[in-house]
Parts: C-alpha cells; sequence; structure tokens
C-alpha cells in the first residue's frame, strides 16, 4: 500500500482499477502537469505507466503508480486542505516530509518510508509502495479493537531516539527551521483557532512558538503509522516536520490514544498509550530533563483540537466530545502532573477526586 498521508482512509476510487501486475483495461490519470512530473522522475516511458488515485488524505493529491515491474506512491501538496472550514498551507511542506524521512532513516532504518524520487521545485515526492497484504494501517487496526502494546512500545522506542539524536545533530535546527509551516498546519487551526473558548491555551502556544531543541514530525498519529503482524512499525508522512518542542510528537500521539479509548473504552489503549510514554520517556529524558511538564499542555490541547480544532476526529459522539472537552478543559487548568501518572488514573478521570 502507498505511503500515503491517511492511510486507513487512502483507498483505490475503483476496485476494478489496476494494480502493479494488472495493466490492463481503462484507467484515470493526474492532471498533465503532475503526470509529467512523475513520468521525469520516474524515468519511464508514459506508455508503461497506470495510474489509480487515491482517496482520504486531507492534505495531499495523491495517485499510485503502476509499472509492469513494480509499483510506487506519487505526492503533490494541495494550497488548501480538504476540510469543512478554511484552512491553507505552504506547499513546501512536500519537501519538509522528504528530508524529514531521509534524515530519520539514518537513526531508524527502515523504520521511515523510503523516499524514491523527489522534485522539490514541483512539489512532488515519489515514494515506495507498501503491500497491503504485508502492511496495515494502525489507526484502522486500533479502531477496529485490535490493539498490540509491541507496536506502541516500537514507536516510542523510534521517536525517542530520533528526538534524543536530532537535538545532538550540528547545523540540524538551521535544516528544519520552518516554524511558519509549523503555524499553519499546526498552532493556528489546532490551537490559535479555538483560544477565544480555551483562553488557557495560551501558555501552549506561546510553548510552541519559542521551544526549539529537536526534530518534530508534526503529525505523529496512527492514521500515519503501518504495522504488520509482526508489530514491525513504518512511520509515513511528515509534512508538517520542524525543529520544535521535544514534547509535541510523544503528546499528539498519546492524545490519538486516549481518544481512541473514548470511543471503545478499551484497556489496551492505556496500555499501549503506557508502553509508548516509557519506552520515548528512557531515550528522551536523558537530553530532555522536563519532557513530562513540556507533553502536559500539548497533549490536553490535541484533546481539545481533535473536537473543537479544523480538523476535528470523526468518530466520537456528541456525548464523549462533551465529557471529553470537560475532562480536558479541567486538567489543563490544574497544574501539570507525570505523563504516567495521567494515562494510569486516565479510566477513572470521571471521579471527580481524580487528578482534580
Amino acid at each position: 500500500m502507498g505511503t500515503s498521508r491517511e492511510r486507513s482512509r487512502i483507498e483505490p476510487r475503483s476496485r476494478s482499477s489496476p494494480g502493479a501486475s494488472q495493466l490492463s483495461g481503462p484507467t484515470l490519470e493526474p492532471d498533465p502537469d503532475f503526470r509529467k512530473v512523475i513520468v521525469d522522475l520516474l524515468g519511464r516511458p508514459p506508455e508503461t505507466l497506470r495510474f489509480t488515485p487515491l482517496t482520504g488524505g486531507v492534505s495531499s493529491d495523491i495517485w499510485r503508480v503502476d509499472a509492469p515491474e513494480a509499483s510506487w506512491c506519487a505526492k503533490r501538496a494541495l494550497p488548501r486542505l480538504r476540510v469543512q472550514v478554511l484552512w491553507e498551507a505552504p506547499v513546501a511542506r512536500n519537501a519538509e516530509e522528504v528530508r524529514w524521512l531521509r534524515t530519520a532513516r539514518n537513526w531508524i532504518g527502515e523504520q521511515a518510508a523510503e523516499v524514491v524520487a523527489h522534485d522539490e521545485h514541483a512539489g512532488v515526492a515519489i515514494l515506495r509502495w507498501y503491500d497491503p497484504a504485508r502492511w496495515h494501517n494502525w489507526k484502522s487496526r486500533l479502531l477496529a479493537g485490535t490493539v498490540d502494546v509491541r507496536v506502541a512500545r516500537a514507536l516510542g522506542t523510534a521517536l525517542g531516539t530520533i528526538a534524543s539524536a536530532a537535538a545532538r545533530e550540528p547545523g540540524l535546527g538551521a535544516r528544519f527551521d520552518n516554524a511558519a509551516l509549523f503555524d499553519a498546519l499546526r498552532i493556528d487551526p489546532f490551537f490559535r483557532h479555538i483560544r477565544d473558548r480555551y483562553p488557557a491555551l495560551g501558555p501552549l502556544i506561546e510553548m510552541l512558538e519559542t521551544d526549539r531543541r529537536t526534530l518534530v514530525h508534526g503529525d505523529f498519529s496512527p492514521k500515519n503509522v503501518l504495522i504488520t503482524d509482526a508489530a514491525e512499525i513504518l512511520i509515513l508522512d511528515a509534512e508538517t516536520a520542524n525543529w520544535g518542542a521535544p514534547g509535541f510528537d510523544p503528546a499528539y500521539l498519546l492524545a490519538h490514544l486516549l481518544l481512541k479509548y473514548e470511543r471503545l473504552r478499551l484497556p489496551a489503549l492505556l496500555e499501549a498509550a503506557a508502553a509508548f510514554w516509557s519506552a520515548y520517556r528512557e531515550l528522551a529524558v536523558p537530553t530532555f530533563a522536563d519532557i513530562d511538564t513540556c507533553a502536559w499542555l500539548p497533549l490536553l490541547g490535541m484533546l481539545l483540537a481533535r473536537i473543537d480544532g479544523k480538523s476535528p476526529v470523526d468518530y466520537l459522539t456528541p456525548a464523549a466530545q462533551a465529557s471529553l472537552r470537560a475532562c480536558a478543559s479541567r486538567l489543563l487548568a490544574s497544574e501539570p502532573r507525570p505523563i504516567a501518572e495521567l494515562i494510569g488514573a486516565w479510566a477513572g478521570l470521571r471521579a471527580p477526586a481524580t487528578l482534580g
């Protein structure tokens, strides 16, 4: 399957679309400019390629590209994201994704998706196609109630490795100095957009605007992770990559696990959250002694943003949204606690005496 922005929802528009081994019959194609860039990057005769449009991603035009002997995923960043409210972002983020993936592979190898070719000027990237018979979207698995704690632990180790190594890499901060991109894709649509409703988000916004200590993926969520039955992991889409706060990425993933717990109430989701945080923290603390405090505000802010921000999750009932909104707002106004303590108490947070 392709290395796309939202693998859980990206599928061929037609079940009969041609694949790598079946190239007969009619096919749709990208617009001429996009198609030409793909052909040039692959360096293959255009008549040997077949194209299958993929749907579900909100930030990119994404196609599966098949030749008789191989398949790839082609991505082009969109200037306006496919959401209900107006959300525009620089198309240069395509280059940042490529840069993050190639940089991360220095430390975590095949756990980061492979970039085959890239045209920075056109904003087009060609990535390796990952076979869906082997690779499964983690978000889809979680929402189906299948929780493999080994996956969460492996992700914590991978992310902790990247964050710690990046902080020690000379000159890396200058290469990922993308404050405007991060603002357009995260701070503004997620937090500034709802600050009037939640004034307590002010310190979070200030922290994200000023804390520049390590390499941040920026969209480290289950939809951007592929897994195998053997708990192998593959990290995808990093369009929001930037040099920023070390607490953002782990908080982002933890928020998504807690959101899914809100829907399913599976204890295994909390076990996965605890395993992820433990593995990440073990590697991060020697470099970021304040990591618990640094993750506290982003975690609670993300819970509110995915309910009331520009890109809300689509799997919570109104009653669940209201309950989670009240809980996160209460905690946001309280003093930061150890993240492990928060995860351990999460199932009982309906009790008035728990964590304030």
